[in-house]
């Protein structure tokens, strides 16, 4: 079984839009058009059996739409897994969190540089201390982000704080635990209660250094996404065989631990 836990996709009226200019912000080439079908037919072709559809409410006001649309994806059953996702300085993030729990969401998708607020800063420790008392998945950007100038909101030092503040969470830190800060990742974040996720690792990593992250960390808490549109499934397994892993190894990677952090 092949589970993708990092994937993005949009409403189509606005997914032309939104890859286009994503794509132009941080210089990526995206492999499908960004519409949930075009993702599901990417994921069916490359061995894909469910896939995570990660949403970003980048504002208050935009958080509501974007949790609809997340409910929305239910309907197309276990195969797809949606994220929703709050913004600290929204007055309706516990009701809408509440909303996301009731209809049967999985996760809360923080991407800190589009949100504009860094991981460690407090106001967003209620909003956290709430999503682990729901039983919420929480995946957060990890490290730097292409798009955008330093400071880094998530930067892995940063990103320790909240793991040690709470220890009950059940938190992925995407991109190995740091874009393009993988040492520090593996300096502050190997010892925490912390997953980390694949997702982009055979654009952006050495082969060397992901391999010695993932052992870092343990291969009970790596695993797998992409990244679609911005990288694919078949380039990250491509990039993972490589590497001299056991069959029951790469199988947590692929699909176990995702199962086991579903509570599956």
């Amino acid at each position: 079984m092949l589970i993708d836990f990092h994937a993005h996709a949009f409403l189509d009226k606005l997914a032309a839009n939104a890859v286009s200019s994503l794509a132009a912000r941080a210089h990526f080439t995206p492999f499908c058009d960004g519409t949930v079908d075009g993702t599901a037919r990417l994921m069916r072709e490359q061995g894909v059996d469910r896939f995570a559809v990660l949403n970003i409410a980048v504002s208050p006001k935009t958080e509501r739409h974007v949790n609809d649309f997340a409910i929305s994806l239910l309907d197309r059953g276990d195969t797809v897994l949606p994220f929703g996702s709050v913004h600290p300085s929204s007055p309706d993030a516990f009701s809408e969190l509440e909303r996301l729990k009731n209809a049967g969401v999985c996760g809360i998708k923080f991407h800190n540089e589009y949100q504009n607020f860094f991981v460690d800063d407090e106001i967003a420790f209620p909003v956290y201390e709430r999503c682990a008392e729901l039983g919420f998945i929480m995946l957060f950007h990890g490290g730097a982000d292409r798009g955008f100038s330093p400071p880094v909101k998530t930067a892995p030092r940063r990103m320790r704080r909240v793991a040690l503040r709470f220890p009950q969470a059940k938190i992925i830190v995407a991109h190995l635990g740091g874009q393009d800060m993988q040492q520090e990742a593996i300096d502050e974040l190997a010892d925490t209660n912390v997953y980390i996720d694949t997702s982009f690792v055979s654009r952006s990593v050495e082969p060397s250094v992901a391999e010695r992250s993932i052992r870092a960390f343990g291969f009970d808490r790596v695993i797998f996404g992409s990244d679609c549109p911005w990288d694919t499934p078949a380039n990250t397994v491509a990039f993972l065989q490589a590497m001299d892993f056991s069959q029951e190894e790469y199988e947590k990677i692929y699909s176990k631990n995702a199962l086991k952090i579903l509570g599956e």
